[in-house]
């Protein structure tokens, strides 16, 4: 029988090996874009999100059991970060100030729909945790969210 150190060590490698498919969508592949976490700018604001989002998993040792529902978890940030905020659209200079507010509206709700979108898949993902993987999100996962 493995001592529970080396059960650690065994489980943290092959969460690694098994972390292949979310990392190769954090570089081309899914909805992240960019190069992953080599060859990105670290100054940039969406490679930071990509790495914090990467980090946080590897934090929370994601099982390939709950890989799915991580994966919609941090599509979901991906999206509102990306796509969600009030200033996603700038104002035409010859909008009205009823045409503008209507569009600043719209935005916000746009931007609540994909909060709720984040909500409900972290919802998810937090029912399949194990004790310890909760407590590690109560204390980290907030970091991530924009």
């Amino acid at each position: 029988m493995m001592k529970a150190p080396l059960q650690k060590f065994a489980l943290a490698a092959a969460l690694i090996a098994v972390s292949g498919y979310s990392f190769a969508q954090f570089g081309g592949g899914g909805g992240m874009g960019g190069g992953g976490r080599r060859g990105t700018r670290p100054d940039t604001s969406a490679s930071k999100l990509r790495e914090k989002l990467y980090d946080m998993r590897l934090q929370l040792m994601i099982t390939p059991e709950q890989s799915a529902l991580w994966d919609r978890f941090s599509d979901a940030v991906w999206d509102l970060s990306t796509r969600g905020g009030l200033a996603s659209a700038a104002p035409r200079d010859d909008q009205t100030v009823a045409e503008r507010v209507q569009q600043r509206a719209t935005q916000a709700q746009d931007s609540a729909r994909r909060m709720q979108a984040v909500s409900d898949a972290l919802a998810k993902l937090y029912e399949a945790l194990t004790p310890d993987q909760r407590h590690v999100a109560d204390q980290n996962l907030a970091s991530v969210l924009p």
